[in-house]
C-alpha cells in the first residue's frame, strides 16, 4: 500500500419488510449524517464504548469522529443507585466528552423494542399505571412462566409486564454470585428500578401513535437524548422479527428469525409462550415497531441528529463493517472504484470499515487504510475488527486498551479523484490521487 507519497510496504431495506400501505411509513434507507462531512482520516473513526467499571476516558473517547456510548457504561455505578440512573450518567459521559472535544460526534444508547428500566424515563411511565397500555403482558391464563415475574431478592415485588432478566443487574446469590451489574444486598433495598422488578420489559407497538409519540418526543428528543447539546445521535438496539413475513419474502434483513427466536431480539427464546402471543400478534408488533422506527429516524435527521441504524448495512442494529481480505481484495475495490456496481453506496451512503485483526493487534493496518481512502466517499468512518465497533480505549492514565496507531493522526488532504480507479496497464493496482499525496494499493502483492 503507497499512501501520501509514503511506502507503507508489507503491512432490503426493513421498509419493504411486506407489502404496506402507501400511506405507511416503515423504517428508512441508507442515509448520510446531516452534519458537514470531513476528510480527515483522524475524525473518521467510530468507536463504541462499553466500560462496565466506571466512566470511560472522556479524553480519548473525544479523539474519535463518532463515540457512542453502551448503556452498559458505568453499569458498576449505576446498577447500586436507588433507585438506578443510567440514563443520567449516559448523558454526564456525553457531557465529559463533548466538553474534551466539542468537534466529536457523541452518540447515546436508547431502544426501541425494549423497555428498560434503569432509564429513568423508562421507569417513570412504567410505574404510572396511565400509561400500562405501552408495555406487553405475561399470559395471566399460563400456569407458570419461563422467567420470573417476581425480583429474586423480594418475592412480594412482582409484575404483570412481561420482562427477561437478560444482561438484568441482580443481587448476588449463592446460585448466582457474580451476575451482570451488581445490585446492593435486599437488606439495603436491592435492586431498585422502582415499583417493578429490574428486568427487560416490551414496548408495545400496536398501542400506535400514543407510545409512538412518547417514544419520538421523551426518550428520542428529550433533554436525555437528542435534546442534549452534548448529544449528537443515537444508537438504537434491537428489532422485532416475524417468521410469518419471512416467509413471504427470505432475503428482508433480519430473516430467518434467529435472534433466538422470532419476536424481540435479544429476549429469552420462550418469550412468545409467556406473553400467549400469536404468529399473527408478533407480524402486527414487528410491523408496528417498523413504523415507529422510521419515524423515530425521520425525527432524529430532522433534529440535525443521526443514528447508526441509518449507515449503509447497520440495519437492524447490526454491526457489519466493509472488511477487505487479500484474497478479494481486486473484486472489493472493483466494485467500490470507479464504473463499479457498489460506487453509488460509497459515494453517496454513510459506510463503516472494520480494521482486519490478528488476536488483539493489527493484521493488515497499512492495506485497511489504504483501502479505506481508496473507496470511501464524504461520510466513512474506521471502526474496530469484525463488528466496526469497540476499540479498546486507554483509560486516563494511558493503560488498559490499545492506542490509536500514528497513521490516523497523518494529513491525507482531501481526494482530488472523485474516486478510485485501476490503472488499465497494471491490472489489480488501484490509485486515487489526494492532496498530500498518492494512495495506491496493489491487490496482486497485496502491499
Amino acid at each position: 500500500a503507497r499512501m501520501a507519497g509514503m511506502a507503507l510496504r508489507g503491512v432490503c431495506l426493513l421498509a419493504c419488510l411486506f407489502t404496506v400501505r402507501a400511506k405507511e411509513v416503515g423504517v428508512l434507507p441508507p442515509t448520510a449524517p446531516p452534519w458537514k462531512p470531513t476528510w480527515s482520516l483522524g475524525r473518521s473513526t467510530l468507536s463504541m464504548v462499553i466500560h462496565r467499571g466506571g466512566w470511560s476516558s472522556p479524553t480519548h473517547g473525544a479523539e474519535f469522529g463518532i463515540i457512542s456510548y453502551d448503556w452498559s457504561n458505568a453499569k458498576a455505578q449505576w446498577a447500586m443507585q436507588q433507585p438506578m440512573d443510567c440514563q443520567e450518567r449516559l448523558l454526564q459521559q456525553a457531557q465529559m466528552t463533548k466538553n474534551a472535544n466539542p468537534s466529536s460526534h457523541v452518540f447515546v444508547y436508547r431502544n426501541l423494542v425494549k423497555a428498560l428500566p434503569w432509564f429513568s424515563s423508562v421507569r417513570k411511565i412504567l410505574n404510572d399505571p396511565a400509561y400500562s397500555g405501552f408495555f406487553l403482558r405475561f399470559d395471566s391464563s399460563q400456569p407458570a412462566f419461563h422467567v420470573p415475574a417476581c425480583a429474586a431478592e423480594n418475592a412480594s415485588k412482582c409484575s404483570e409486564f412481561y420482562h427477561d432478566q437478560l444482561q438484568t443487574p441482580e443481587v448476588p446469590t449463592e446460585q448466582k454470585p457474580h451476575p451482570d451489574g451488581t445490585c446492593p444486598p435486599a437488606s439495603d433495598g436491592g435492586c431498585d428500578c422502582g415499583v417493578h422488578p429490574c428486568g427487560e420489559y416490551l414496548w408495545d407497538h400496536r398501542n400506535g401513535s400514543q407510545l409512538r409519540e412518547w417514544l419520538i418526543s421523551e426518550h428520542i428528543l428529550g433533554p436525555d437524548g437528542i435534546g442534549s447539546p452534548a448529544i449528537d445521535g443515537l444508537f438504537i438496539d434491537d428489532y422485532w422479527c416475524s417468521d410469518l413475513i419471512c416467509d413471504m419474502d427470505p432475503s428482508i434483513a433480519g430473516c430467518p428469525c434467529g435472534d433466538p427466536v422470532q419476536g424481540p431480539t435479544e429476549v429469552e427464546r420462550h418469550n412468545q409462550a409467556d406473553m400467549g402471543l400469536t404468529d399473527a400478534d408478533i407480524l402486527d408488533l414487528t410491523r408496528a415497531w417498523n413504523q415507529t422506527m422510521g419515524q423515530a429516524q425521520q425525527a432524529i435527521l430532522d433534529a440535525g441528529a443521526y443514528t447508526w441504524s441509518l449507515m449503509h448495512g447497520q440495519h437492524n442494529a447490526n454491526a457489519m463493517p466493509a472488511l477487505l481480505a487479500k484474497a478479494s481484495c481486486a473484486q472489493q475495490l472493483r466494485e467500490a472504484c470507479a464504473g463499479g456496481p457498489e460506487l453509488k453506496t460509497w459515494q453517496e451512503q454513510a459506510r463503516l470499515v472494520g480494521v482486519v485483526l490478528n488476536g488483539g493487534g493489527f493484521a493488515q493496518l497499512a492495506q485497511d487504510i489504504a483501502f479505506f481512502l481508496l473507496a470511501r466517499g464524504p461520510y466513512a468512518w474506521l471502526g474496530w475488527g469484525t463488528w466496526g465497533m469497540c476499540w479498546p480505549l486507554l483509560d486516563d492514565n494511558g493503560s488498559g486498551g490499545v492506542p490509536r496507531p500514528a497513521v490516523l493522526e497523518e494529513d491525507f488532504g482531501e481526494p482530488i479523484d472523485k474516486t478510485c480507479w485501476e490503472r488499465p496497464d497494471e491490472p489489480g493496482v488501484f490509485v486515487r490521487h489526494w492532496t498530500a499525496g498518492l494512495v495506491e494499493l496493489n491487490c496482486n502483492t497485496f502491499e
